[in-house]
């Protein structure tokens, strides 16, 4: 055996193991989404539809999330087991990923304990039994590290296509991708030693691919009246009442708390020790670069969660080189007893989340924990839908009217076998607020007949509707605390 093979032969080890292991938590976790009792949230019941229509943009999201499921839905149906299976394989995938990475940056060993520690991760835990945006975007996140780590060491054009292509597919996936090549540049900027390659350039080669990847949804939003920057725009600095500048330090507090938990409680302490102890010229090349690829992203959604809102998940694309630099602070100090913990906390809480989301009886939506999140709008719509169901086949109307993206995403998957048109209410003189809204708007009663769903308290949106079926709160679970009401609505004489 050769040198180079025996300093190989711990790689290569530590590679299959990793590989072993992940595969079995994906095929876990692939088995959960087929048995689990819940229905589609409705943000997956959306996606599904996006996925019917293949385009270059949609109302709140770029397309990479459609595509994604038009693709794993042609393989195999559109059950939610299909919708959903490619959130575990993909975040198994990304958590092979993080072992390149690590193992380029530091060494196998360390790969190998940030990988599992990422597939472990409580937020991928639940992430990777759920389908959305943040799935793909993290991929391409850690393929963008692993190709701009090699481009740092070795610049070439070959590699900054490698990591323009990420950021490229990565902004199909959400524009948050574009924390990217604003952080490398951040990076490069503030950091002697690899300020020359700013005149590289390859550089901006890799950084012109992954806008020119972008064009096309661009275009699509310039054909669409901008919608999805507009909207993306509101849901950052909040509209209506609660537009412009603002301090809410209770929103803040939520946003830090949510971080503390999104990878592991210890290895967010872990992090804010090494950001107090290293963030300085002289730290280690690669713990300062992955410090530049995280603290940015999560001080900047700190800021926002103080003037505003910040979802938890804003920041999902801090944590992979979070969990590179704590893991490789660990275990470069010795601390290995704190990665075993991490390990065993995450692997309990893994396993609690798989068999709760397989178990009706500890996800009951009344359980006080449920009830305070939105995982309580994962029950009811198909025992709603099939009573639905009953009632539309005996009207016999041409059109189905469905009021609030909710209700208009939950039904458009849980009714979508029926034959008539559906579209959605949209008042007279307002903005849309949905893909629905935006793509088939209903205000006004038309020739035919016309079913409307509805809450109770949308009561009086449409004149002239003579109410003529009930779904009862008990008839479902949540999100139907109170009756689903059917309405008639008789258009014009043609």
């Amino acid at each position: 055996m050769t040198a180079a093979t025996a300093t190989d032969q711990p790689a290569r080890d530590y590679a299959r193991l990793l590989m072993a292991i992940v595969t079995a938590i994906v095929v876990a976790r692939l088995v959960v989404t087929v048995f689990t009792p819940l229905d589609l949230f409705y943000d997956e019941a959306q996606y599904w539809f996006w996925s019917q229509d293949l385009a270059l943009g949609y109302f709140s999201k770029p397309p990479l999330i459609a595509w994604l499921i038009a693709g794993s839905t042609a393989l195999c149906g559109d059950s939610e087991a299909c919708i959903r299976a490619p959130a575990a394989i993909v975040h198994g995938v990304t958590s092979l990923l993080v072992f390149a990475v690590g193992r380029a940056l530091y060494d196998a060993r360390t790969g190998f304990y940030a990988g599992l520690a990422y597939c472990l991760g409580m937020a991928v835990s639940v992430s990777s039994l759920l389908i959305s945006t943040d799935v793909p975007l993290l991929l391409c996140w850690v393929a963008g590290l692993w190709a701009f780590a090699r481009f740092l060491e070795a610049p070439s054009i070959a590699l900054a296509l490698a990591f323009g292509a990420c950021i490229a597919v990565g902004l199909n996936a959400k524009y948050a991708m574009i924390y990217f090549p604003l952080c490398a540049l951040a990076y490069l900027i503030a950091t002697a030693d690899r300020r020359h390659l700013l005149r590289a350039p390859a550089l901006w080669l890799g950084i012109g691919v992954g806008m020119l990847g972008f064009v096309p949804n661009l275009i699509w939003n310039v054909q669409n009246d901008f919608i999805t920057f507009t909207h993306t725009g509101e849901n950052i600095a909040g509209s209506g009442a609660e537009a412009g500048f603002q301090i809410d330090p209770v929103s803040f507090l939520e946003y830090a708390g949510s971080q503390f938990f999104i990878a592991s409680p210890i290895l967010f302490v872990v992090f804010g020790l090494v950001v107090f102890a290293r963030w300085r010229s002289d730290a280690p090349h690669w713990d300062r670069f992955l410090l530049f690829m995280s603290l940015p992203i999560l001080a900047l959604l700190g800021l926002q969660a103080f003037q505003s809102q910040a979802n938890p998940n804003w920041a999902a694309t801090a944590f992979p080189a979070l969990i590179l630099v704590t893991s490789a602070t660990l275990l470069a100090r010795g601390r290995f007893v704190w990665i075993r913990r991490n390990l065993i906390l995450c692997g309990a809480v893994a396993a609690l989340i798989g068999v709760a989301a397989l178990s009706a009886l500890l996800v009951r939506p009344d359980n006080p924990v449920i009830a305070r999140t939105n995982l309580e709008d994962m029950f009811g719509w198909a025992e709603h839908a099939e009573v639905l169901d009953e009632q539309l086949d005996a009207l016999q109307v041409d059109t189905i009217v469905t009021a609030g993206r909710r209700y208009s995403a939950g039904f458009a998957y849980y009714l979508r076998h029926r034959p008539e048109r559906f579209v959605a209410f949209l008042a007279p003189g307002r903005s849309p607020r949905s893909h629905f809204e935006f793509i088939q708007p209903w205000s006004a009663p038309e020739a035919g007949e016309t079913a409307v769903i509805m809450l109770p308290s949308d009561n009086g949106l449409v004149e002239g509707a003579e109410r003529v079926g009930v779904v009862a709160a008990n008839a479902g679970t949540a999100p139907f605390r109170s009756d689903t009401y059917l309405y008639r609505v008789e258009g014009p004489d043609e």
